[in-house]
């Protein structure tokens, strides 16, 4: 019996980041991806589907800092999914920021198209990894 697919929710303001890391997230055929670009956009999505099995957020959205999005995610949804960070803020000053809201990792933009796949991989819970 095949695995399910890893469903990823991407909160990327930037269309053109958005569509190269949707691009190559769906190289790998075990990950299907649906982004968005607000933080409240992303916080109704959960509202109203079903629960992602990994957040990537970006710390810059138009509505809210990604700091802000975890925090409110994680008062909103009962057993929030593990979230990571997906930034071009990766001082460790910021890692230290996402660590203490409870984000699970950091992939750095600009990012690699090819290894973006496996780095979400490595991040999503050891049932789905």
């Amino acid at each position: 019996m095949a695995k399910k697919a890893a469903f990823i929710l991407l909160v990327e303001d930037d269309p053109d980041i958005s569509a190269i890391a949707v691009m190559a997230l769906h190289l790998d055929p075990a990950l299907t991806v649906t982004p968005m670009r607000t933080g409240d956009d992303a916080l109704q999505h959960l509202g109203s589907s079903p629960k992602p099995d990994l957040i990537l957020v970006d710390n810059n959205l138009p509505d809210m800092d990604g700091v802000a999005l975890v925090k409110a995610i994680k008062a909103f949804v009962s057993e929030a999914p593990p979230i990571a960070f997906f930034t071009a803020a990766v001082r460790s000053s910021d890692i230290e920021r996402y660590e203490a809201a409870g984000a699970v990792g950091t992939i750095a933009k600009p990012f690699d198209p090819v290894g973006l796949a496996a780095q979400v991989r490595a991040l999503l819970p050891s049932t789905l990894g």
